[in-house]
């Protein structure tokens, strides 16, 4: 694999472990089909396939707060021991970002100190809800803080919505109910002042930031109707620009151009989704992204590759 090849920031793992945890909370399956076949060896078939160098893993969606804290301490430590070990295993190619035993926050901010620091891994996992608290909830605080001491990565993955669905309503949550759910986190960060309290926190947000280009102008016109409006006094489309976000499945002209017409292009980053789309979709996101000319030879390359060595120097050339 050329050392120039793509960083991959949104790459998940499957193991048997988190499987056996998601069926004992009665989870069979993900939002649209039953759990993928996945081995640390696929990804890096997949990897080298589409000329991607080195992925930054990640748990995703449901996480691992099955309603007992006890359990979600013990599998936020074999998560990123998980992951830890495969960095190891794979050096230069893999890294990790972190789950945490939320909604504890005394054993989150112990199992960051522990994760980054002891495992060395590269930042944090957070799904957009815990136990029916988006991110952004005053709650949460002191894990901000902490976060931003350390100026850590955080990656931020919508999971399922809290709360009850329509009688009749089927439609797999990924589909719809994902981008929103990366929209809602992204405007509660904004409009509860976090991104303004705390600059050092690098977030990502998946999947071009969800629905956020297409809202974004009608978020501006009424930002500063908005009885919290000191929380982000330069205005909300200002604070678009520090977020970071990734292409996983993005790979189409219209949501590249709704994407840079409101983010850095600096802070944008390559994606994938791998397992949770098969490696079929991977070969045509990866084609769609490589077919769009609204980047010029050098943003695409930053996008690819460079601005996350910027995150991620470890991984740089």
């Amino acid at each position: 694999m050329a050392a120039n090849g793509r960083i991959d920031v949104h790459h998940h793992v499957l193991p048997e472990f988190y499987i056996k945890a998601q069926k004992g909370a009665g989870i069979r399956g993900t939002a649209y089909r039953g759990f993928p076949e996945w081995t640390p060896s696929h990804s890096m078939s997949v990897m080298d396939n589409e000329n991607i160098a080195a992925a930054i893993l990640s748990f995703t969606s449901p996480g691992i707060w099955f309603g007992d804290i006890a359990q979600t301490r013990d599998l936020a430590r074999q998560c990123n021991d998980y992951l830890a070990g495969l960095t190891a295993d794979h050096s230069g190619r893999l890294g990790g970002f972190a789950s945490l035993p939320l909604p504890d926050i005394d054993a989150s901010i112990e199992e960051c100190s522990r994760a980054l620091d002891d495992l060395e891994l590269d930042g944090i996992t957070l799904l957009t809800s815990i136990d029916e608290k988006y991110i952004g909830h005053p709650d949460f605080e002191p894990l901000y803080l902490e976060l931003n001491r350390r100026e850590a990565v955080v990656f931020i993955h919508p999971c399922y919505p809290p709360g009850t669905e329509a009688n009749g309503w089927d439609i797999p949550r990924m589909l719809i109910d994902y981008p929103f759910e990366t929209t809602r986190v992204a405007v509660n960060l904004i409009l509860q002042g976090v991104v303004q309290r705390y600059p050092n926190i690098k977030f990502i947000l998946s999947h071009s930031g969800g629905t956020l280009p297409f809202l974004a102008h009608r978020i501006a016109i009424f930002d500063k109707d908005m009885p919290f409006r000191d929380n982000y006094p330069e205005g909300a489309l200002c604070y678009f620009r520090h977020f970071w976000f990734d292409t996983a499945l993005s790979g189409d002209a219209i949501p590249l151009a709704g994407l840079t017409g409101i983010a850095d292009k600096s802070r944008i980053l390559f994606g994938t989704d791998y397992p949770y789309i098969s490696t079929e979709k991977v070969t045509e996101e990866c084609d769609g992204f490589d077919a769009w000319d609204g980047f010029t030879d050098a943003e695409r390359a930053a996008v690819n590759r460079g601005n996350a060595e910027t995150l991620f120097p470890r991984f740089a050339s």
